[in-house]
């Protein structure tokens, strides 16, 4: 196989396998999450994108985030099923389902909502 043919098959390659990567996601069984399972799940853990932000969930209630090095420390509880998240600036907390799937964690407000998918990982201290 020459130089050229190499260049243009390897997007290629790299599309597809993205692909079969986002569709093996896709596959994967997520199941809701009630406050026990929550607590013992996600509690003391981060929640994160692996790369530009965590927010770790202390047990005592408070909620740490960093954004890329921007710090900021809010509160967050368990009502009704479903994590309740809030800000320095937002009232009343920001409260959503929360389905697993091994470390793959998705949380929605509602049904009719989209998701926001993240990981859950043992905590780094900052």
């Amino acid at each position: 196989m020459n130089c050229r043919a190499l260049r243009v098959l390897t997007p290629a390659l790299v599309l597809l396998s993205l692909a079969g990567g986002w569709a093996a996601y896709g596959q994967e069984t997520f199941k809701l999450l009630g406050e026990k399972e929550i607590r013992a799940r996600v509690v003391g853990k981060d929640i994160t994108d692996s790369s530009h932000w965590a927010n770790y969930l202390r047990p005592d209630g408070t909620l740490l985030s960093n954004e890329m090095g921007r710090k900021w420390t809010g509160t967050w509880k368990i009502q009704k099923n479903k994590l309740c998240m809030s800000t320095p600036n937002l009232e009343p907390p920001d409260c959503n389902e929360v389905w697993m799937s091994g470390a793959n964690i998705r949380m929605r407000a509602n049904k009719d909502q989209e998701t926001f998918d993240a990981v859950v990982e043992k905590h780094r201290a900052n």
